[in-house]
């Protein structure tokens, strides 16, 4: 058995302003930076055996946050990073969700079978990150390890391992700074905690 704290990276000003972010190397704004603190506060007396995180710069200065608290060197995982959105990148919820979808759908909404031009759909998400995910634990069996990645990669986890349809992706929410909690056994798994922000009732940055 693995168990998996996963962390999605701090707030940043895209994420502020409902833009789509993807493979575009946003750092952390200050609120960003607020929310790892308190993470690193938060998880600071969990036994953590290991971390990883995204190449992408706000999922790295996350998990750097909370590894410096922990005295763990994190390891980057190219596989963890957010969803390649080709020409979606830099465009809001609302434009995308105009161009390409309806009124009726939630925001943010991503493609389940249909990549945009130059980026990867749900689908294809969700094959590499499960496989990255369970890379990772076969290496820590019997272990805690800390997996910092994004808010698209947490939806698909999440979808494979409850057994809902990617379709159904808009009726989960992951919140910048929080933390999800899962245990992998031989014969499946375990979802214990799911978007756990209770660290970030301290005060932080607006």
């Amino acid at each position: 058995m693995t168990r998996l704290l996963i962390v999605r990276h701090g707030e940043t000003a895209w994420n502020d302003q409902a833009r789509y972010q993807g493979h575009t190397d946003v750092p952390l704004s200050p609120r960003g930076w607020s929310e790892a603190e308190c993470l690193a506060r938060r998880l600071a007396n969990e036994s953590i055996d290991a971390i990883y995180a995204s190449d992408l710069t706000r999922a790295g200065d996350t998990a750097r946050v909370i590894a410096s608290r922990l005295g763990i060197t994190p390891v980057v995982e190219p596989q963890l990073r957010e969803i390649r959105l080709g020409e979606w990148q830099g465009l809001s919820y609302a434009e995308v969700r105009r161009r390409y979808f309806t009124e009726r759908d939630p925001l943010p909404v991503y493609p389940v079978d249909s990549p945009p031009r130059g980026g990867e759909c749900l689908r294809e998400l969700q094959a590499r990150l499960v496989a990255a995910v369970e890379r990772i634990a076969a290496r820590h069996p019997e272990q805690c390890v800390l997996v910092v990645t994004h808010g698209a990669c947490l939806k698909v986890l999440l979808c494979a391992w409850l057994k809902i349809e990617l379709a159904s992706h808009a009726r989960l929410r992951f919140d910048s700074g929080s933390i999800t909690e899962v245990y992998l056994h031989p014969y499946g798994v375990a979802v214990t905690r799911v978007n756990d922000t209770m660290h970030l009732r301290e005060k932080v940055i607006a």
